[in-house]
């Protein structure tokens, strides 16, 4: 798989529904061991012979606990900072 400059969001309509180790990693940024291990905690790993594929769309469900809430940025931190 080649890299692309355009975002994820704009290829994952076209973006396929079983990946292997090294694709996965390139498309959720994570390590190949890191992928995998994750997921075979999210039960998404199916054995096709000698190679692993992942379904995508049941690793991102799983990766939906992993959710934390945006916090705001405080305001004029440099500001606070220099005056301190």
């Amino acid at each position: 798989m080649a890299y692309s400059y355009k975002s994820y969001s704009q290829t994952k309509d076209v973006m396929k529904k079983y990946v292997n180790a090294t694709e996965g990693s390139i498309i959720y940024s994570l390590g190949k061991t890191r992928f995998m291990a994750l997921a075979k905690e999210a039960g998404a790993v199916y054995k096709v012979g000698a190679s692993a594929l992942v379904n995508t769309e049941e690793f991102e469900q799983y990766l939906e606990q992993f959710l934390e809430p945006a916090k705001p940025l405080p305001k004029h931190t440099w500001r606070n900072q220099k005056e301190s």
